[in-house]
């Protein structure tokens, strides 16, 4: 489900075709391309709530390096609430009931504050902008507005994989010293995701040509 996100897969057979079209490279990490039934019923039957746990548990090793603005620090906790609405088809996911003749799921992201006060009101709702910032840039980079899956499962499954995908994105972004936009790095790192290079140093010189692997080749062997 992630190459489906950063390889923006429209189906699940673009998904297999895909990942069938990379697997020599697949070897190398041992594992091989998945056929379409399985991925079916993986969405179907792979309970959405491990990538849940997935993104949590990703995200508190991430937190730990990134560098960011000192936090208010509050008595009690203050925590802002925004959500995002998902359009779908009705005919199509009969669960996803959101008005009477449409269909619709809504994405709520929470932010966490640290504490509140007057003169930090400002400061606050400009957090809370933060959460339509991100609601913007996942609708605009990832696989979020479609779905290879129709059921309540595969539709979570798909917008946990979404938000991993952007914590992993977000943190690319802050350990390089290039300077990407998420836009380009999201474009460009499409084009890459199978290319063989060492993904810290492409995200800092991206148009440098990489070395010929020639020029060191690997000792070969005496034969008597």
């Amino acid at each position: 489900m992630l190459f489906c996100q950063l390889g923006r897969a429209h189906s699940l057979r673009e998904i297999e075709g895909g990942l069938k079209s990379c697997e020599g490279k697949l070897a190398h990490l041992g594992i091989e391309a998945p056929a379409r039934s399985s991925l079916s019923y993986a969405n179907g039957h792979r309970p959405w709530e491990l990538f849940e746990k997935v993104f949590y548990g990703l995200f508190d090793i991430v937190a730990t390096t990134a560098v960011g603005k000192k936090k208010f620090r509050f008595k009690n906790k203050l925590v802002s609430l925004d959500s995002t609405v998902i359009d779908l088809c009705l005919s199509l996911y009969d669960w996803a009931k959101y008005r009477r003749t449409k269909g619709a799921v809504t994405l709520h992201l929470v932010l966490d504050h640290d504490g509140h006060g007057a003169s930090t009101i400002a400061a606050i709702y400009k957090d809370r902008r933060q959460i339509e910032l991100f609601f913007k840039a996942l609708k605009q980079n990832l696989k979020i507005k479609t779905f290879v899956g129709t059921s309540a499962n595969a539709v979570k499954t798909q917008m946990w994989t979404a938000v991993i995908s952007m914590l992993l994105l977000r943190d690319l972004q802050l350990s390089s010293c290039f300077g990407w936009s998420l836009a380009n790095l999201v474009a460009l790192l499409r084009m890459n995701l199978f290319t063989h290079r060492d993904l810290m140093v492409w995200l800092d010189k991206p148009f440098v040509t990489p070395p010929d692997p020639q020029d060191n080749p690997q000792a070969t062997l005496a034969f008597a």
